[in-house]
């Protein structure tokens, strides 16, 4: 007990020394506020035909069916396209290309039938009418009377509640209306309508678990208002829907405003998103009574939010490539509506955004499009704006870039369909820049690379002044024409009831490509999203051909033990990277190499994994202490053991060989890795 008791001090006393005493008094007020009862009667729970638009409106705003639409007709705030005026046909198919107007149809055709594409993989059946409170991986189904405040995050019985927020995000409304700019099929326009009804019946305001989540309701209202611009000139658009639309937008954006300082307080994109969300109905919907405050709440905190969360040097607060993909689809959408409206962002924020997108595009692998599955990658995509895959980011570093310097710095695709919708036919004109990634050093955020002719490397090195999303102090990625032969793990799921350990095992140490220290992580798991203590890591050098870095995770009771590695480029397609144990005693150590998943054959003798490729083959061997022993885990999770796992997207993990040296050695110890990449026909 007195042990138990112990723990909870130190962990208390990280949580203070990290987060700070205001944090923490904040959330203890927060804490007492939502179980007595105080915040839950800021929010109204009011069926919504006991709310009139008009008391919605400004005094002077006309606000019967007619009135109002005829209102929004004459007086329409600037969107990315105007009212019902949507990108010429022949241009978005053409740009799209055949591929990609295929599966942009093809998923708004799903939707049509009820079924819907969640975290840009899943297609699962929600019924017609759409039961928007089923969680179809479980089977389980929430409930829309307990009032969102009271509502549980964490229901074993009823799954991830993310399963619940994922089509309530409506990013449905973004595949209709490209299908119908390329169809100019009324069948979307009218589906559309049909779920945005059948969402307000059964989700009333402030009821249930699509109310929950600020982000959530920020993100559904970027895809109304994508939708009600998008779908203006259709018959399917009527009067009373256009009033019962902006009403839902109004109650969502009291809902935003009403729980915004606790986002701000998550110190992540919560804030971010929540923001923009009040930023865009300010400017969209002058008309309503709270727009003007909305509109400069919403953009001072963005622009407060943008310079805290994103670094100098264009990396972001939440060491995830695909939550930066996030903040930048964020600022994205703020940034273009704001430079619409004759109100741009200051430079100081367009120029971190700008560092955001170069960032994003230093990170890209150029063959594949992808970038390395780093951090939390929770499936999310705000802004669904071409066909390409969900872990091709050239769709979001082309418009990031070209936002910042109104030039393609990547080749034409089917991601410039982005562009389109974001900035019009003129952001097709002209030729792409020719410019490629090089190597790079991002010291505020810990990146680093080394670029070679077709293949390179990023190495992980950071010095923690916001919370760790994964244990994976030095973690490599290494590509090599479009392969990511060494990678990250990804995510899986954040709430894995059905998979107990799968949640913590992405997050943790084995899921990484470094080296763990008796059998543990060097950090502590104390609440479902917060690791203490926050480690140190330190670059020594960055050039074009090595680096060096190393961390102090485990330099402290009860190891003391230092990690430090060196990257090191010897020709294209050979790498050697050099591991140092550096400590005293007999420690168990074990180096990790999470690779691609293909066929292997691993010669245990001289610890050699080969690796056969679609254009030869890649050798990995590791030289070490003679304790070490060899072995690769593929796919395995019981009680005792997980390992050899990835997931590329969210909810979904599949086997990929991992390659273990591990034993029990005296310290200081040498570990080396050698990379060959052999290639052969003609390339």
């Amino acid at each position: 007990m007195i042990s138990q008791f112990q723990s909870r001090v130190n962990s208390g006393v990280e949580v203070l020394r990290h987060l700070g005493a205001s944090w923490a008094s904040y959330r203890a007020a927060y804490g007492f506020r939502k179980r007595s009862g105080l915040l839950r009667r800021r929010f109204e729970t009011i069926p919504w035909d006991a709310i009139s638009l008009h008391e919605l409106c400004a005094p002077g705003t006309p606000t019967s069916a007619k009135e109002y639409r005829d209102f929004r007709s004459a007086s329409q705030a600037a969107f990315l396209f105007s009212a019902g005026e949507l990108p010429a046909k022949d241009l978005v198919t053409k740009t799209a290309g055949k591929a990609g107007v295929r599966r942009a149809i093809e998923v708004a055709d799903d939707i049509v039938a009820g079924r819907f594409l969640f975290y840009s993989r899943h297609v699962m059946e929600l019924g017609q009418p759409v039961d928007w409170l089923l969680s179809p991986f479980t089977g389980g189904r929430h409930e829309n009377q307990t009032h969102w405040c009271d509502y549980p995050t964490f229901a074993p019985m009823r799954g991830d509640i993310k399963d619940v927020w994922e089509p309530s995000r409506f990013a449905c409304a973004f595949w209709l209306v490209r299908a119908y700019a390329m169809t100019g099929d009324e069948k979307y326009p009218a589906v559309f309508w049909e779920l945005f009804e059948s969402w307000c019946r059964q989700n009333p305001p402030n009821r249930g678990p699509n109310w929950k989540c600020g982000q959530e309701t920020a993100i559904r209202v970027f895809g109304w208002c994508f939708a009600l611009y998008g779908f203006w000139g259709s018959p399917a658009t009527s009067l009373p829907r256009v009033a019962a639309m902006a009403k839902a937008i109004a109650l969502s954006a009291r809902r935003i405003e009403g729980n915004i300082e606790y986002a701000i307080s998550q110190k992540n994109n919560h804030g971010i998103s929540e923001a923009v969300g009040l930023l865009t109905v300010g400017l969209l919907f002058p008309e309503f009574r709270e727009s003007l405050r909305w509109l400069r709440r919403g953009r001072e905190l963005f622009e407060q939010e943008v310079l805290r969360q994103v670094y100098v040097d264009g990396s972001f607060v939440q060491h995830s490539m695909n939550y930066h993909r996030v903040m930048l689809h964020d600022c994205l959408w703020a940034a273009r509506l704001c430079e619409l409206a004759g109100e741009p962002l200051s430079d100081e924020v367009l120029t971190r955004i700008d560092r955001a997108g170069e960032f994003l595009f230093q990170m890209l692998d150029e063959e594949s499009g992808e970038v390395p599955n780093y951090g939390s990658n929770d499936g999310a995509l705000v802004l669904p704006l071409s066909s390409c895959d969900y872990r091709d980011y050239r769709a979001t570093v082309q418009a990031a870039r070209y936002f910042s310097t109104r030039k393609r710095v990547l080749a034409d695709g089917p991601w410039n369909e982005a562009l389109i919708w974001l900035f019009g036919a003129e952001a097709l004109e002209g030729k792409p820049a020719d410019k490629r990634p090089t190597s790079q050093r991002f010291d505020a955020g810990g990146y680093y690379t080394i670029r070679g002719e077709h293949g390179w490397c990023m190495m992980r090195c950071h010095t923690y002044h916001d919370r760790p999303a994964h244990v994976d102090p030095l973690h490599v990625d290494l590509w090599h024409r479009g392969v990511n032969i060494l990678g990250d793990s990804g995510t899986f799921k954040y709430f894995a009831p059905e998979s107990p350990g799968l949640d913590k095992y992405f997050k943790d140490i084995q899921a990484h490509n470094t080296i763990e220290i008796d059998r543990t992580g060097p950090l502590k798991l104390i609440s479902r999203f917060l690791w203490v203590p926050w480690p140190t890591g330190r670059c020594h050098s960055h050039s074009v051909k090595c680096w060096q870095g190393e961390h102090d995770a485990y330099d402290r009771e009860p190891w003391h033990v230092q990690h430090r590695r060196e990257v090191r480029h010897l020709s294209e397609g050979e790498w050697l990277i050099t591991d140092v144990v550096d400590g005293e005693g007999m420690r168990h150590v074990a180096l990790r190499w999470h690779c691609v998943d293909v066929e292997y054959d691993l010669d245990v003798t001289i610890g050699r994994l080969t690796l056969p490729l679609d254009f030869g083959r890649a050798d990995i061997e590791i030289e070490g202490p003679r304790e070490l022993r060899f072995e690769v885990k593929h796919g395995v999770e019981t009680p005792e053991c997980i390992g050899g796992w990835t997931s590329d997207y969210y909810g979904e993990k599949t086997p990929r060989p991992t390659l273990i040296a591990a034993g029990t050695v005296k310290l200081p110890a040498t570990l080396v890795t050698r990379i060959k990449i052999v290639e052969s026909g003609g390339k």
